[in-house]
């Protein structure tokens, strides 16, 4: 009885499933740029108030699911979506690991970002908003995490509450960096061809990186008026200011993603359109 050869093993074309990589950039591109969109909708429930940011819909019923999850998946691809081996590959022919490195710093911000709360739902209703409250030793409802970590019935103000606003910031900065600095880049063979749409990509990028960049000064500024002006600051939270910038900034950053997954035909470049075969 002679042995049978092993079954070769199968070659990527012919795994029952296929990986595209502008398919991923797309779905980042549209839960980032969904996540406002969503939070809005749940705030027109009748348990739900208008928060002041978007972070501080983490205690919101209904709307904290839908941040952690968007934060998780957005921060788990960023993690893990490249590999240090993709630099040089076709569409990441000018990448450095630096920029591999970036990306999976920005994801453990965005990880960060959901699983570390800020303090306090930024809502006027908190007798409405328990869904998310953490309790305390003695039972109560509270909304700062880290007194409750910390077995605390008060607000503690402790600094790793900090750890919050500087995860944001950080994913911000670098969503920024890699809309304006790697995406701009000639990262592959079509778009140096005759008929390529790369010009057009990146005008999107600078406009859409820069919006990015203006939303973190802005908030930037913004935390310092607890200190500087208080009354501003209450005119500030009345018109929900933070979350509209939060907003705009998460909308430029899914736009630029989707852009980079061809969301549309006119951002396509010549060479990389299927070709009409032939009669």
């Amino acid at each position: 009885m002679t042995d049978q050869p092993a079954p070769a093993e199968p070659a990527p074309r012919d795994l029952p499933f296929a990986v595209d990589l502008r398919r991923l950039h797309l779905a980042v591109g549209w839960i980032a740029f969904g996540l406002p969109v969503s939070l809005v909708a749940v705030s027109q429930l009748p348990t739900v108030c208008f928060h002041d940011s978007i972070s501080q819909f983490y205690f919101s019923p209904v709307g904290g699911d839908i941040l952690v999850g968007a934060l998780s998946f957005i921060g788990l691809l960023l993690v893990g979506l490249y590999s240090f081996d993709a630099v040089g590959c076709a569409g990441a022919r000018r990448w450095t690991w630096k920029d591999i490195l970036a990306m999976r710093v920005a994801g453990i911000a965005a990880l960060l970002v959901a699983f570390v709360p800020t303090t306090g739902t930024g809502c006027s209703r908190t007798g409405t908003e328990g869904a998310r409250a953490f309790l305390t030793g003695t039972n109560d409802p509270s909304f700062d995490f880290w007194a409750v970590l910390l077995g605390r019935a008060e607000a503690t103000g402790f600094p790793l509450d900090t750890v919050h606003y500087s995860a944001a910031g950080v994913m911000f900065l670098i969503l920024a960096y890699v809309v304006l600095r790697v995406f701009t880049r000639v990262n592959s063979e079509a778009a140096e061809r005759d008929g390529n749409r790369k010009g057009l990509r990146n005008a999107c990028y600078l406009v859409l990186g820069r919006v990015i960049l203006g939303v973190v000064a802005v908030l930037a500024v913004e935390m310092g008026l607890e200190s500087v002006a208080p009354d501003l600051l209450g005119f500030w939270n009345r018109l929900n200011l933070t979350f509209v910038f939060e907003a705009a900034g998460l909308f430029a950053f899914g736009l630029a993603w989707m852009i980079k997954g061809r969301v549309l035909p006119v951002f396509e470049d010549a060479a990389a359109r299927a070709q009409p075969r032939a009669a």
